[in-house]
């Protein structure tokens, strides 16, 4: 994250300097509508300053440019990117510019190597796609006339793990998801849906395997995977059928407006009735918060038979749902930094120390209820050490995934050993699980912990004196008694 927002002041500060170095040829300091910028174009203003609006904002393109640094910084005058040829006096002018006119000054070198510096040779994440043609790369993330009113969407969201480039040579755990593996392989093609635009977009488009053609290089999850184009209009894929079943029926949840966006993909890969992993790893895969937050249709945990996994008060599923938002939306992108897609401010101790969107929260957590950031932590810690404790239960049993032999000791596991197991990938594939379904992912865990205890599901667990002093947040989640460790289920 710390090279995400040095890299957001770098790229901020490469452009002004590009900027400022480029445009008409009289530099004045004014900074208003009498700029070089804005007296270089007067000419062009005088006859369009009312009628020549953008094919795709529908705003008047000189109100639209007025507002950029073009203008106010004296970047660039119309004449910079429309070139000229004699108009209008019986000349041609350039009305469809292409964006590579933009490398006239923002360069590889002032904009740095996440735009386009580098398509071949490193891993690190990039923000522009090979896939998209090169004259009309830019416009996938920002309006040409207006590029100034609106940075600060990309500068947030160049602080979220959608738009993160962090790449450590030879360290993938160190590197952002985006520059994590080489997703463009051909071994990853199923991986590219989710882990670059080009994949989403041709997914959420009705597209087929293979996913990527023609793009050597790791993308960041842009802009125009949300948007269609940069009147910042949303794209509609529509509620999402997934990739997995259950019952050997199709699972498609509620239509959840523009939430559906975000559950194309955090919404797993598997369930407790996918083929069991070939490897030491979850069958429902990692961030898979729709997925828990719809567990009642995706059944992603691992259900124990004859156990009840539906809460009754349980709403979560429900918010936004009324007004195209969705659950996902409503919660992570109603705040002033929506597009960092943060819902909780943390110290530098990882604790949560505001709740971004509390005004989603309160809507339904009042009075006794009402959240605060040290209910929150509480329950983050207390769902993280819970996690630690079903790990720790599970290597008291042997149950250990060796690192040879993987598929035949995955495939031997009795049934409820199996899913004590996978149960214990929650926490790190779902670390917000406590928020996003509570009650689902603690009966998840205390049922597999149960089952640990003792082979039968009494409804009891007990925690000794060094599982209350090792796990002393797991203890108090779980509401285990203070003298005999016994806690109930949930």
């Amino acid at each position: 994250m710390k090279l995400s927002k040095s890299l957001t002041l770098l790229l901020g500060t490469a452009a002004m300097v590009g900027l400022y170095g480029c445009g008409s040829s009289n530099r004045e300091s004014a900074i208003d509508q009498q700029s070089a910028s804005f007296q270089a174009s007067a000419g062009c203003i005088s006859c369009h300053a009312t009628n020549k609006t953008s094919p795709v904002t529908g705003a008047l393109i000189v109100e639209e440019w007025k507002k950029s640094a073009h203008n106010t910084r004296s970047g660039a005058a119309c004449t910079d990117c429309h070139t000229n040829s004699g108009h209008p006096d019986g000349g041609t002018i350039v009305k469809a510019v292409q964006d590579t006119q933009c490398a006239t000054c923002h360069t590889v070198a002032s904009l740095a190597y996440p735009h386009f510096a580098n398509y071949t040779t490193s891993l690190a994440a990039q923000y522009v796609s090979q896939t998209d043609a090169a004259g009309v790369q830019c416009r996938q993330c920002h309006n040409p006339h207006d590029t100034t009113s609106l940075i600060q969407y990309n500068r947030d969201w160049a602080e979220s793990g959608h738009g993160s480039v962090e790449y450590v040579a030879g360290n993938a755990s160190a590197s952002s998801v985006n520059s994590h593996y080489p997703w463009t392989t051909a071994s990853r093609d199923a991986c590219a849906k989710c882990h670059t635009t080009s994949g989403y977009k041709h997914v959420i488009a009705g597209g087929t395997a293979p996913f990527l053609s023609n793009n050597k290089k790791n993308e960041a999850i842009m802009c125009s995977a949300c948007h269609s184009d940069y009147s910042w209009a949303r794209r509609t894929p529509g509620a999402q059928t997934l990739e997995y079943t259950y019952a050997a029926a199709a699972i498609t949840l509620d239509d959840a407006g523009d939430s559906n966006l975000c559950l194309v993909c955090h919404s797993g890969r598997g369930n407790m009735q996918s083929a069991r992993p070939t490897r030491n790893g979850s069958t429902f895969h990692h961030a898979v918060a729709g997925a828990v937050l719809f567990s009642a249709k995706t059944h992603v945990g691992y259900e124990f038979a004859g156990q009840n996994y539906v809460y009754a008060g349980f709403k979560h599923d429900t918010i936004g749902m009324t007004d195209g938002s969705g659950p996902c939306v409503s919660c992570h992108m109603k705040s002033t930094k929506g597009h960092t897609f943060g819902v909780v401010t943390k110290d530098s101790n990882g604790a949560i120390t505001a709740i971004n969107t509390i005004a989603t929260c309160n809507a339904c957590h009042a009075g006794t209820y009402a959240l605060t950031p040290a209910k929150l932590e509480e329950e983050s810690a207390g769902y993280q050490q819970a996690g630690n404790l079903l790990k720790a239960k599970l290597t008291a049993k042997g149950i250990v995934i060796p690192s040879s032999g993987t598929t035949a000791y995955i495939a031997g596991l009795a049934a409820n050993d199996y899913g004590a197991w996978q149960n214990s990938f929650l926490t790190s594939d779902e670390p917000g699980g406590y928020a996003h379904n509570r009650k689902y992912v603690k009966r998840l865990i205390f049922d597999s912990l149960d089952w640990l205890d003792n082979g039968t599901f009494d409804g009891t667990i007990t925690l000794s004196p060094a599982d209350v002093a090792a796990y002393p947040e797991a203890a108090a989640w779980f509401r285990a008694d203070a003298t005999t460790g016994v806690a109930a289920r949930p």
